[in-house]
């Protein structure tokens, strides 16, 4: 049935896009990225799909979480729910109540998942190596990658263009042993731009908690074995000429961590050592009505795991090399139509397969959105994948906008998808219980949508949004025990319905010193097992209610924000028994800005977990309280 309602809504769409009279406009969402010609940003990036949701991260609370990782980041500026094992511990998010594995995460347009695990570690990610984080939901990820059936997370770098010479150094020290530090250098001209950027981070992680499980009552303990050190550098590299731009990156990190282990279990000697080095080349061509991009990366990740007190070592090597290349064409003044090529190829060295592993990827996407007039617009997308030597079912997405009310910024959208998810390699080499006759997972995903965005007066302006999804996930791959054998076996058992809604709106004011802006989300989320022994389940570790707030106050050199988060309950059993108790942090954060003589000084106070509530996203791994984070930031500008 649910095949059957996509396949309906596919016609609409193309007839929707070859109609000569069809009514849309060139920027019909309030959400969209606008991607001018002096920007970097790699042209398989959306610039606008009608019908799908976009959310780009305001770039100054990116500045306000430089110092963090994209954990932090992505906890405290969207609605997306993060899953970790408190401070520096791996963390991974969920989109819609669908898993880790379900998130794709770009950088500059290309995938930087290990293609081991299927995921990425948000804790690995620094937020200062960043200029812009655009997140894409359900359907709207397809434009950027397949795989990405929750949504997309896409992390970019831009140049300035300004004809200047800045330097800025950010420091800071805080609660439970952190010291952090981040360095940029911007110089160039019109014509060329050189950006380098350092960071680095020490925090012992010592922080107190109640043990709750300890015998025969709850005592105050310190977390234990809980170090993280990690340094990061990046160097990009610009070249313009007319509108033609040739871009160099590089970024190399390197993270140890103590693991503490679980509250149940204790410490073993854990420790994981996670290195990175990412190089991308782009070549962006401006041509007539055409737009061409080449795009070449090479990147190699080490990852080594060791426990002394079970004997385990595991050395994991893998290389992974992508080639991308894309025309866009305008067809007239309102249809574009978009190709995109993508080549990739993994190589996987690993103590825990039984052989070394390649993997070889080709897909080829085709799509075209048209917009003109006031009212309509409409996309369509295919894509074809060459997994190995197997052609994989095509994918498919569609969507519609359509704007109410003439002159007005309200609009209603519809999209629907067909998504799948490449298997990832361990889940069919790891050994034991790999299974190499695994199937790709895949989604069928709909989404309902209004958005309005109103200007109230000359200093104000205010927002809404309100969303449904609804996704249907087939052939989930899980890991069950098997009776034949002592180990546990990854196999196709799976299958979900996630469903929600989702809704979000701000407030602006600015004028003359005074700045003031709200922020508030909140989603729903049911997401329920279909197997005959958990059927009608919420699945663990997925909230059914979320909400955030965010009060921001600015007056001439002072600023503070409040900020304020909201997670229910979880279950932590597949039968429901057992959970998680719902929690609600308090941030808040102050602070001047002095300028010298062309040297600007930033000073702030951070205070998270306010009111030292003590809570779990992962049972038996306690998070920290209250905690104070004091930064000194210096920038300079030389023209």
């Amino acid at each position: 049935m649910n095949e059957n309602l996509f396949i309906k809504l596919i016609p609409l769409i193309v007839l929707l896009l070859v109609c000569s009279s069809l009514n849309g406009q060139l920027s019909l969402t309030d959400d969209t990225i606008r991607i001018d010609d002096v920007k970097i940003t790699p042209k398989q990036i959306s610039s606008g799909q009608p019908g799908y949701k976009f959310f780009e991260i305001d770039k100054t609370i990116l500045k306000d979480y430089s110092l963090y990782s994209l954990t932090d980041l992505l906890n405290g500026s969207t609605p997306l729910y993060i899953k970790h094992y408190g401070s520096g511990g791996t963390a991974t998010s969920s989109f819609r109540g669908t898993s880790a594995g379900h998130t794709l995460v770009n950088w500059n347009g290309v995938n930087i998942n290990d293609p081991m695990l299927g995921q990425s570690d948000f804790s690995l990610i620094p937020s200062g190596m960043l200029d812009n984080v655009m997140v894409c939901f359900g359907g709207a990820s397809m434009d950027l990658g397949n795989g990405g059936i929750g949504g997309v997370i896409n992390l970019e770098n831009e140049p300035s263009w300004e004809s200047n010479t800045t330097a800025e150094l950010t420091s800071a020290v805080g609660s439970f042993g952190r010291y952090t530090g981040l360095l940029k250098v911007n110089t160039g001209n019109d014509n060329f731009q050189s950006v380098t950027k350092a960071y680095a981070v020490y925090s012992k992680n010592n922080y107190p908690y109640i043990d709750e499980y300890a015998v025969p009552e709850p005592i105050i303990a310190t977390r234990e074995h809980n170090q993280v050190v990690q340094k990061n550098f990046m160097q990009e590299i610009y070249y313009r000429k007319s509108k033609n731009i040739l871009s160099a990156r590089i970024w190399y990190q390197t993270t140890q961590r103590d693991l503490p282990g679980s509250l149940l279990y204790g410490y073993s000697g854990e420790e994981q050592d996670d290195n990175a080095f990412r190089t991308i080349i782009n070549y962006d061509v401006y041509k007539r009505k055409n737009e061409y991009f080449l795009t070449a990366a090479w990147m190699r990740s080490d990852m080594n795991y060791l426990s002394t007190a079970y004997s385990l070592e595991s050395t994991n090597k893998v290389n992974t090399m992508v080639f991308k290349s894309g025309l866009t064409r305008s067809l007239g003044q309102y249809t574009r139509l978009k190709i995109i090529f993508n080549e990739e190829m993994n190589m996987v060295e690993s103590n825990n397969y039984l052989e070394n592993k390649k993997r070889n990827n080709t897909s080829l996407t085709l799509s075209a959105e048209r917009k003109n007039g006031k009212r309509l617009a409409a996309a369509i997308l295919v894509r074809e994948t060459l997994d190995n030597d197997r052609f994989l079912i095509p994918d498919l997405s569609a969507g519609i906008e359509y704007r109410i009310l003439p002159d007005e910024e309200q609009f209603i959208k519809l999209n629907a998808s067909r998504n799948s998810k490449i298997v990832s390699l361990n889940d069919l080499y790891w050994n034991p219980g790999g299974n190499p006759d695994l199937k790709n997972e895949y989604a069928f995903s709909y989404e309902l949508g209004y958005n309005l965005k109103k200007k109230i007066s000359s200093a104000s302006n205010t927002g809404f949004e309100l969303g449904w999804f609804k996704n249907y996930i087939r052939d989930l791959i899980q890991w069950q025990s098997h009776p034949e054998f002592s180990w546990w076996i990854a196999q196709n058992i799976g299958r979900v319905n996630t469903s929600g809604l989702e809704s979000s709106a701000y407030y602006q004011y600015s004028e003359g010193k005074l700045e003031i802006h709200i922020n508030a989300d909140y989603s729903y989320t049911n997401a329920v097992s279909l197997d005959p022994e958990t059927s009608g389940n919420q699945l663990i570790y997925v909230p059914k209610n979320q909400a955030n707030g965010v009060f921001r106050f600015g007056y001439s050199n002072f600023y503070s924000i409040w900020r304020t988060d909201y997670v229910g309950n979880v279950f932590t059993s597949q039968d429901n028994a057992e959970q998680l108790d719902g929690y609600m942090l308090n941030d808040f954060l102050s602070g001047i800005k002095l300028n010298f003589s062309g040297l600007l000084i930033d000073l702030s106070l951070r205070i998270e977990n306010l009111f030292d509530v003590r809570y779990q996203t992962i049972e038996y791994y306690p998070q920290p309280g209250r905690s104070f984070l004091f930064s000194l930031s210096l920038r300079t500008n030389t023209d």
